[in-house]
């Protein structure tokens, strides 16, 4: 395994496809069946490359300016993990729900495995949803 080599992958994926919107070079990129196990999408979004590539195509649309900020890459034998602001504005609709004109900004982090070649065999992200919720749905501070 070469840990820099698979680190640099995700951010060609991070910097082509994602952010350049160039989603052929997700061919080069990630394996055919590369399972993601992100229980944020439904099941299209998430079985193979189809799925990756669908599942930007609708962001793309929705988040027309979509931007993937690279802050912490952490790598070591076949995994990278990858720490990421995610950005953009709601422009168009995204999954039902119609275009609301609103920033948003999320923290992200992503799970990657590779194969002995170098492709993503498999993905997990996590977000940090909370820091981003209405204010009426966080809990309050309390005073000491």
């Amino acid at each position: 395994m070469d840990p820099e080599r698979n680190a640099a992958t995700l951010q060609r994926l991070h910097d082509e496809v994602m952010n350049g919107h160039n989603l052929d070079a997700a061919d080069e990129l990630i394996t055919i069946d590369r399972p993601d196990n992100d229980p944020a999408f439904p099941p299209e979004f998430t079985a193979g490359r189809a799925g990756f590539k669908k599942l930007m195509t609708v962001l793309i649309s929705a988040f027309p300016d979509l931007r993937f900020t690279t802050e912490l890459t952490v790598a070591g034998n076949d995994l990278v993990r990858a720490f990421t602001t995610v950005s953009g504005t709601h422009q168009g609709e995204f999954m039902g729900i119609p275009a609301t004109g609103r920033p948003f900004l999320v923290h992200n982090a992503d799970f990657c495995r590779f194969t002995d070649d170098g492709l993503i065999c498999a993905l997990g992200a996590h977000r940090n949803r909370l820091a981003h919720a209405p204010a009426r749905h966080r809990r309050p501070k309390t005073a000491r």
